[in-house]
């Protein structure tokens, strides 16, 4: 676990060469990982048919994680693009797209979340970058990383109250490999920004475990508000508190997919 106040060492991008995400469910943890760099992962259609190229649609992306979380999108006009640009492949969502699990993931049985994205954000507006709940303000036992004004990332854990653990150092464009560590009972919440702790929280987050929800990808509630303008490279969420040497595998691993050094 990452404590308030500390700082992990930096690592050479190459640290997450040969590593799989894979290995952090073994031990049957609840989450997702999604890889757009994976093609036979990814269809056009929500029902998981035709199958993605460079340039088409995403309407169905299969969580790697072996927990059955895939993302979809029903409605043609609100699928993100897959794109690729220096050998590096993410999701395009242009303002107006959103993915969402078909299904509540149940996170019921623990209070600890780690999460790790590779992210381009295209401006300084409110974006979701991913959402466990249509909303995290009317929802107890969630969480949220997203965006904002002023350069602002910010991560988002709510047992019965809402923390918020922010950097706003980061302008648009900026790609970024983002970080949360969260533990409700203990008022842990801590983001962190390209391999180095940026922002932490401890205000009290309340009680109660995470809760069964939809996770929105790229958006708030399905793609119907808080829409990302930007790029996901790669996702991995888990439902326990990451220790540090996972914490440097999986930023490593994911900062490869994004093209950030570290």
């Amino acid at each position: 676990m990452i404590g308030i106040g500390a700082t992990l060492f930096k690592v050479p991008t190459m640290h997450g060469q040969g590593f799989s995400p894979a290995s952090l469910f073994r031990n049957g943890e609840e989450g997702v990982w999604y890889d757009p760099s994976d093609l036979s992962t990814m269809f056009q259609n929500s029902d998981g048919t035709t199958a993605v190229a460079v340039g088409d649609p995403v309407g169905y992306i299969e969580d790697k994680s072996g927990n059955g979380n895939h993302a979809i999108q029903a409605t043609s006009a609100k699928r993100p693009t897959l794109r690729e640009t220096g050998g590096l492949y993410y999701l395009e969502f242009s303002g107006a797209q959103g993915l969402r699990t078909s299904g509540n993931i149940d996170f019921t049985g623990t209070d600890t979340m780690s999460v790790f994205v590779g992210v381009k954000k295209d401006d300084d507006t409110t974006d979701n970058i991913l959402e466990h709940s249509a909303n995290i303000g009317g929802n107890n036992g969630t969480f949220r990383v997203h965006s904002g004004t002023s350069g602002l990332y910010r991560n988002q854990s709510k047992g019965s109250v809402l923390s918020n653990a922010n950097n706003s150092d980061n302008a648009a464009p900026s790609t970024n490999v983002l970080t949360g560590q969260s533990k409700i009972s203990t008022d842990l919440n801590v983001l962190r920004i390209d391999g180095v702790e940026a922002g932490t929280s401890t205000t009290n987050q309340g009680t109660g475990n995470y809760t069964s929800q939809q996770l929105n990808v790229g958006s708030r509630n399905n793609g119907g508000s808080a829409q990302l303008t930007g790029r996901i490279y790669s996702m991995v969420i888990r439902n326990v508190l990451s220790s540090d040497a996972e914490i440097a595998s999986t930023e490593a691993y994911v900062a490869n997919k994004t093209g950030v050094s570290l």
